[in-house]
């Protein structure tokens, strides 16, 4: 992949909520159209349809799975559709995939979607398949090994190592919160932001993990249609150009990860990506990270050299990457702010990546935004992907 192959022109989104009332196709029509018509295209232009595969949410799995999605939207002009299942490193891989279809021949414009609907699911089911998500199943999971507790001891390392204060982890929430605050397609849009007392006082899931600390889960979906960067400067519309990629694969076993090795990931996907956008972390705008959890943010903070070694922390307590910090910092507020949608949330924050590019972040928008650094990874961390993104190529 090299630089300014592709463009993501147009985006779509529906609001993170409870929405038992709407089907998965209900959204997925209002997203994918709204993306459509957002490019500038016809629906008929769309040549490749790629889907990322809901969680637990067998029945769409499949039907999107099994290439319905080109008739339910009537894209006429579709050659080929698939579907993308590697969790939250899903959309990363969807968009590889237009990637290549784009600059192959294949297609000159692709639609990359998702959608999820949790709230017709039961809660036991639903409690069941995240505390499994992302855990060995003969290995870990037997044992007691749940993705909380995998957070929990992510957490207990990071505080280990660095003297990281309960009161700066709290402080992650409250950041997060302040950005979800000022989104309208978030779960918390115009609700309180929680002090990091209350975030404090919320009862312990497992040290140190508080309630407050973990996500909510919602329904919701979006989509974006890509084309070649050529195709977008001609249509002289505002876009969002890949300019840079890497990945580093670590364990898909969680207590076989090695630490040090997942750190040294994150720094070396960072500096090969903005190698091949020609940029170094100074021409950052805006630091969009999908982490999933608030637990991994001063770490990342810390790994990216946007803060100093043992400082993430404060650097959130200080409010340097809140709503109105000096740091902009995951503008939908991560998966705590935006409401987890599962691999959904990753999605979404490559849709608020464009969105600022574009200039069309409303209260959010970050100022004189020329490149976003953005990342992604599967599982319980099996990978990480690191994109650089920006408003022209």
């Amino acid at each position: 992949m090299s630089k300014g192959k592709i463009a993501i022109i147009g985006i779509g989104e529906v609001p993170t909520r409870n929405m038992p009332e709407r089907t998965h196709w209900d959204i997925i029509y209002d997203t994918c159209m709204e993306a459509v018509r957002d490019s500038g295209l016809n629906k008929n232009d769309i040549e490749g349809a790629i889907s990322v595969t809901p969680q637990a949410q067998p029945k769409i799995a499949a039907e999107l799975s099994f290439g319905k999605l080109p008739e339910e939207l009537g894209l006429k002009g579709c050659k080929d559709a698939v579907s993308v299942n590697a969790g939250g490193a899903s959309t990363s891989n969807a968009i590889r995939l237009a990637e290549q279809w784009i600059t192959s021949g294949i297609a000159k414009a692709v639609l990359v979607h998702h959608v999820t609907v949790h709230s017709t699911i039961p809660i036991p089911d639903l409690i069941n398949f995240f505390a499994k998500a992302g855990v060995d199943q003969q290995w870990e999971y037997p044992y007691g090994t749940t993705y909380n507790i995998i957070m929990g001891l992510m957490a207990n390392r990071y505080i280990k190592e660095t003297g990281c204060k309960p009161e700066e982890m709290a402080s992650v929430v409250t950041a997060l919160r302040s950005w979800a605050a000022k989104d309208p397609n978030s779960f918390f849009y115009g609700k309180e932001v929680p002090s990091v007392e209350k975030v404090m006082a919320s009862s312990l899931l497992n040290t140190p993990l508080h309630k407050r600390e973990s996500n909510v889960l919602g329904d919701g979906g979006c989509a974006m249609v890509i084309v070649s960067a050529e195709d977008a400067k001609k249509m002289k519309r505002p876009a969002a150009y890949k300019l840079g990629d890497s990945v580093r694969y670590f364990s898909g076993t969680c207590v076989m990860r090695d630490f040090y090795k997942v750190a040294e990931g994150f720094i070396v996907t960072a500096k090969e990506a903005m190698s091949q956008a020609g940029i170094t972390k100074d021409d950052v705008s805006l630091w969009n990270c999908y982490l999933a959890y608030p637990l991994a943010h001063p770490l990342i903070a810390e790994l990216l050299e946007v803060a100093p070694q043992g400082m993430g922390g404060k650097y959130f307590l200080e409010g340097r990457m809140s709503f109105g910090g000096d740091i902009p910092w995951s503008s939908i507020g991560d998966a705590p702010g935006r409401g987890h949608t599962g691999s959904g949330v990753s999605s979404a924050c490559y849709v608020e990546t464009a969105r600022q590019l574009m200039g069309k972040a409303g209260e959010r928008q970050v100022k004189n935004c020329k490149y976003v650094y953005q990342n992604a990874g599967g599982g319980s961390g099996f990978n990480n992907i690191a994109t650089i993104w920006g408003r022209d190529f």
